[in-house]
Parts: C-alpha cells; sequence; structure tokens
C-alpha cells in the first residue's frame, strides 16, 4: 500500500473522533477514582496518580469499551477493566523508565527522577497490585464463565508482557546483535501487542458479548494493530533529542535488524562495535553514525514499506472481523483503530520525513 493510499484511509470521522476524546477522559475518571488514598501520603498514596494524569494515547482503555460496546454490551461494563488495564500499563512505564534510564515521561520528569529510585518502584508495585486488584473485584459481577475467561485473560496478558520486556532487556545487556525480523515481532507481540491490544479487544468482546469463545475472534486484528503501534514507536523513536532515541537505549528495532543485515565490512563492524556498549557510553557521533547507515542502507525506508503492510493487513483483519458487527459507535471506533494508532504515532508526519 503507497502512502497516497494509506492518506485515503488516516480520515476518522469527527463523530468517532468525539467519541474516542470522551472514551478516554471516562477512562482516565475511573482509573483516578479507583486509586486508593490513605497514609502515608506523602511517600505513596500522592505519588500514584503523577502518571495517570499525564496525557496520553489512551488506546488500551478506548479499545477495551469499545469491543464491549460493539459486541452488544455497554461502555458502563467494561470501564472497571478498561480503567485496570490503564492502572497495568502505567505500573508498567513506570518500572520501564527506570528500566530504560528515561528521564522524561510525557513531557514531564520521569517518576524516578522526581522522586528517587525506591519510592518509585515501590509506587509502580503498588499501580500493579491496584490494578489486578481492580480487575479481580469486577470479574464478581461478571457470569462464572465469562469471570474466569476474562482473568485467565488478565493472567496471559500480564505474564506475555513480562516475558516481552525480559526479552528486550536482555537483548540490550548481552548486546545481542544475532537478531532476525521474526525475532523482533515475537518480542513485539510479547511486550507491546498482548497488553496494548490483543488483551483490550478481546476482554470487551467477552464482556459484552458474554461468550467467552469471542476472545479468539479479535486475536488476529490485535496482533496485527500492537505489531503496528511498537513498529510506529519505534520508527518515531529514531527521531527523539540525543539522549533519549533508540539507538542511545540500545534499543534492537526493525531498522536495525534491517541495517546488520544490509551492511558487511569495517561498517558493519561498527555499527555491532557502537550497538554493543552499554546504556550511556554511546556518543553523540557514533549514534549519527549509526543513523548515517540506516539512510544509506536503506533501513528507515524499508522500516516504512513494512509499516505500510502492516497498515494495510490491519485494516482489512479489521473490515473482516468487525464488518459484520451490527452498526454502532463501538463499531465505529475499532474501524477507525488503526488510523488512531497512525495519528498518535505522529506516522503521518513522520512519512515524509527524510
Amino acid at each position: 500500500m503507497s502512502y497516497e493510499a494509506t492518506a485515503g484511509r488516516l480520515r476518522i470521522p469527527p463523530d468517532t473522533r468525539r467519541l474516542i476524546a470522551q472514551l478516554q477522559a471516562r477512562a482516565q475518571r475511573a482509573v483516578l477514582l479507583s486509586l486508593p488514598s490513605g497514609e502515608p501520603r506523602h511517600y505513596l498514596y500522592d505519588i500514584l496518580p503523577n502518571y495517570p494524569v499525564r496525557s496520553g494515547k489512551g488506546l488500551r482503555p478506548v479499545l477495551c469499551l469499545a469491543a464491549c460496546q460493539a459486541y452488544g454490551g455497554s461502555y458502563e461494563a467494561a470501564l472497571p477493566f478498561a480503567a485496570a488495564i490503564e492502572l497495568l500499563h502505567n505500573a508498567f512505564l513506570v518500572h520501564d523508565d527506570i528500566q530504560d534510564g528515561s528521564s522524561e515521561r510525557r513531557g514531564r520528569p520521569a517518576l524516578h527522577v522526581e522522586y528517587g529510585m525506591p519510592l518509585a518502584l515501590n509506587a509502580g508495585d503498588a499501580l500493579a497490585s491496584v490494578a489486578s486488584a481492580a480487575a479481580v473485584r469486577a470479574a464478581r459481577d461478571l457470569p462464572a464463565p465469562v469471570a474466569t475467561a476474562v482473568l485467565e485473560g488478565w493472567e496471559r496478558m500480564t505474564l506475555e508482557t513480562i516475558e516481552g520486556q525480559a526479552l528486550d532487556l536482555g537483548w540490550q545487556r548481552d548486546g545481542v546483535t544475532d537478531l532476525t525480523e521474526l525475532d523482533y515481532l515475537a518480542m513485539c507481540g510479547k511486550k507491546t501487542a498482548w497488553y496494548t491490544t490483543i488483551e483490550p479487544l478481546a476482554m470487551g468482546a467477552v464482556i459484552g458479548s458474554a461468550a467467552p469463545w469471542r476472545e479468539a475472534e479479535t486475536f488476529d486484528f490485535g496482533w496485527l494493530l500492537g505489531l503496528l503501534f511498537q513498529l510506529a514507536n519505534d520508527i518515531d523513536g529514531l527521531r527523539a533529542p540525543p539522549g533519549m532515541n533508540d539507538i542511545d537505549e540500545g534499543k534492537r528495532t526493525l531498522v536495525l535488524i534491517h541495517l546488520l543485515g544490509a551492511i558487511e565490512g569495517e561498517a558493519r563492524a561498527e555499527v555491532v562495535r557502537i550497538m554493543e556498549l552499554p546504556r550511556g557510553e554511546r556518543s553523540d557521533d557514533q549514534v549519527a553514525f549509526v543513523l548515517g547507515e540506516m539512510e544509506r542502507a536503506g533501513s528507515v525506508d524499508y522500516a516504512r514499506d513494512c509499516l505500510l503492510e502492516l497498515a494495510a493487513a490491519a485494516w482489512r483483519s479489521a473490515d473482516e472481523t468487525f464488518g459484520p458487527l451490527p452498526p454502532g459507535p463501538g463499531r465505529d471506533i475499532l474501524l477507525a483503530s488503526t488510523s488512531y494508532v497512525f495519528e498518535r504515532s505522529g506516522l503521518a508526519s513522520w512519512a515524509t520525513w527524510r
């Protein structure tokens, strides 16, 4: 699919756009209301809302709410679960920022920068605990087979995400450079797709239809959309400021994997040497060298082409999966969610960047 053809599908209807914003706000309110208070307030409970109040993409709760409505349920029925998923996401962000050594999150200091590593780690643990407890409480109101499916899905989602993060961190720690595209896609599927798209969609579909078997129906689209989400972030990560982009962090991305397969000789040896360095030891010149090699080898264009192919596959899957559902606002959001990922990931502007 060409960029011109992609641009034709990027337009989100105004009513759908407004509803997405409304559902995001509704989920954020539910998240904040689910946070406990008390003592020690200064060292814990005042810290917990720090990330949830910052503006994010809001994709996870919107997919869960939209799927529930599209499959015959109400937004209200899925709201506690959508909020729980967003709480878990914020817990992962706290830990991820520490693991990556990130200094900022959503335009403000990362939690460990603002409050110190020990308190930030503890707050991340608390957010994860609150998220799981909220999901368990909400499941008590569901029919037994539905509750079982939802909680088993929650358990698998959490473990898959942690396993994917372990792969990402381990490859960086060990300086692994002999990865394949399949390695990368498997890692992204675990680290990102399971809790960003696959399980939010499955959870909403199961709750809305009261049919546990529906979770399999949304899997293919969720997988494709999750990979699209991560690849778009990886591409956009090349444009981050010095010290904060994916090369600085040592991320093993599709762009890097293509580069290592496309070059040889001294240039390849130098890229490998640079990417094997620990985080914080890559100079600005070394990062610029790797970026330059990516451009010369066509690795950035290759990733762009892969992204467009993923988008085309995701649009087809959405049409096949959600097209037969009864017309409604939830269905409209699901059909527009690929476009939403493009838009919120900054891809539309990136696609013309060179």
